[in-house]
């Protein structure tokens, strides 16, 4: 079938397909590191507000732990976001998938926490954009791992 092609014709098919493989791979790691972005983002907007009491009360995750001098425990929301980057800069698919769900899981327990730790009759509550951030950056990275995936990215 390749004596159909002259050395001319082959070399720009081939090069049509490298770049299509590059193409897709930087689509996967753009979406992974936006998802990175928007999480970082998250840290400093508010996480949300609450009323107890008549008092309004609002914070974002940094806020909340440079108040109680722990500011390095900020550090725990972007640990599954930058172990995805890295592994997607690495070309790595699985775990991408892995830090995605697992970033999932940590806005899934926050959101939890706080419904327990606001229950009652007097407090309302709601999410701030910090948290709709920081979930849609978590939802992000988990669809750029299935991308990689379904796509077939980092195969040569």
């Amino acid at each position: 079938m390749l004596e159909m092609f002259s050395d001319k014709e082959y070399l720009g098919y081939a090069l049509l397909i490298r770049r299509d493989v590059m193409d897709k791979n930087k689509k996967v790691q753009v979406v992974v590191l936006a998802g990175l972005v928007l999480t970082i983002i998250a840290l400093f907007l508010t996480l949300y507000k609450a009323t107890f009491m008549g008092k309004d009360v609002s914070d974002s995750i940094f806020n909340a732990y440079k108040d109680q001098g722990k500011t390095g425990y900020t550090m725990l929301f972007l640990v599954a976001p930058l172990l995805a980057s890295i592994f997607v800069l690495l070309k790595k698919r699985i775990p991408v998938i892995i830090f995605g769900l697992l970033q999932c899981g940590l806005w899934a327990l926050l959101t939890s926490t706080f419904k327990d730790q606001f229950k009652g009759g007097t407090v309302t509550f709601e999410y701030g954009a910090g948290f709709y951030v920081g979930l849609v950056g978590a939802l992000i990275i988990l669809v750029g791992g299935i991308m990689a995936i379904a796509t077939k990215a980092f195969k040569e």
